[in-house]
C-alpha cells in the first residue's frame, strides 16, 4: 500500500526532465542527454528561431507594401521614359535615388536572411529524418 501524498514534504517530487539546473538558466547541463535528444533539442531551437524570423519578415512585408504604394504615387512625377520633368528640383531627384538604393540594399539583406533560414530549415528536416530512421519501429 502506498503512503498518502499529504505526508510528503512539499517540493520533493522527482524531476520530470533529464536536464539538471534551475529552469531559468540559459546554460543547462546537456551532458546527460542522449544524442537523439540533443538533436531534437537543436531542431526545436532552430524551429523557434525560424518562427521568430518569419514573424519579423511578415512585419517587414507590411512595410514593403507601404513603400510600394508610395512608389506608385511617385511615378506620376516622371514621364513615360522615366525622366524627371524639366522643373523638378535636383534635391528631390537625389533623395529619390538614395531611397531606392536603400531599398535595394534592404531587399538584398532580406534575401540573404531568408536563404540562411532556408538552409537551417533544411538541416532541421535532415536531422528529423535521421532521427526517424534511427528510431525503433515500435516508437513510430
Amino acid at each position: 500500500m502506498s503512503t498518502p501524498t499529504s505526508t510528503k514534504p512539499p517540493g520533493t517530487r522527482p524531476k520530470l526532465g533529464l536536464i539538471d539546473g534551475k529552469p531559468v538558466t540559459t546554460h543547462p547541463d546537456l551532458s546527460r542527454l542522449t544524442p537523439t535528444q540533443k538533436g531534437l533539442r537543436e531542431a526545436l531551437l532552430r524551429e523557434f528561431k525560424a518562427r521568430k524570423a518569419k514573424k519579423f519578415v511578415e512585419k517587414q512585408v507590411q512595410y514593403i507594401n507601404g513603400n510600394r504604394q508610395v512608389a506608385e504615387a511617385i511615378k506620376i512625377l516622371f514621364d513615360e521614359h522615366g525622366q524627371a520633368p524639366a522643373n523638378a528640383p535636383v534635391e528631390d531627384i537625389i533623395e529619390e535615388r538614395r531611397q531606392l538604393e536603400y531599398q535595394i540594399k534592404w531587399f538584398e539583406a532580406m534575401v540573404l536572411e531568408l536563404q540562411t533560414r532556408l538552409l537551417r530549415v533544411r538541416e532541421i528536416e535532415a536531422l528529423a529524418l535521421d532521427v526517424l530512421e534511427r528510431s525503433p519501429h515500435d516508437q513510430r
